[in-house]
């Protein structure tokens, strides 16, 4: 009964680690390995086209680690790197959330102004599910000055789901426990 146990128990532990969170890119996965699956695909990873001429890109040092290995990917628009226009930026979140809704990602999480960089002001940004419960994306605008000019931009992360719905709670427990402690 004991090693039935254990072989279930590393059979689950086994599936949790080798969820994909972007092609080749699995949570969990070390920091050597994940440089090395980047360099082998490195197309795949810098010229992600949507269609419509929106593009996303990936560079292997804005891959997202914990203690414990890869929790997820961050993204910004291909050839996006001194900025976009503030309509661009609406563009590029708007089109990506009707690209992850037709591949049938649901909302989990919609802030006010989420598309646009001059009013959003949330932790999140829009918050999408994908229909087996292993992928959150979280897709916001960002807004910046570069050598005294403003510039917007549009990121898009992709996340391990589990990891990000402790990391979620944990930060609703800090929130919570500050209210608690406001003497209201």
């Amino acid at each position: 009964m004991k090693k039935m146990i254990i072989l279930m128990f590393l059979a689950v532990s086994t599936n949790i680690n080798a969820q994909s969170i972007y092609l080749g890119l699995k949570y969990g996965m070390n920091k050597k390995d994940a440089k090395a699956e980047f360099k082998a695909n490195n197309e795949q990873y810098t010229n992600v086209d949507l269609g419509n001429g929106f593009a996303w890109r990936a560079f292997q040092q804005n891959f997202i680690f914990d203690e414990k290995g890869l929790t997820g990917i961050l993204f910004s628009p291909k050839g996006g790197a001194l900025g976009l226009s503030h309509d661009n930026t609406v563009s590029y979140l708007e089109f990506t959330r009707t690209f992850f809704e037709k591949k049938g990602y649901t909302l989990f999480f919609e802030p006010d102004y989420w598309q646009y960089p001059e009013n959003f002001n949330s932790k999140y940004g829009l918050l999408l599910v994908n229909p087996d419960k292993t992928i959150v994306v979280q897709i916001y605008p960002v807004k910046s000055v570069a050598g005294g000019i403003l510039t917007y931009s549009a990121y898009l992360k992709v996340l391990n789901y589990t990891w990000f719905m402790s990391e979620f709670e944990k930060e609703n427990d800090k929130v919570e426990q500050k209210q608690q402690n406001t003497g209201f």
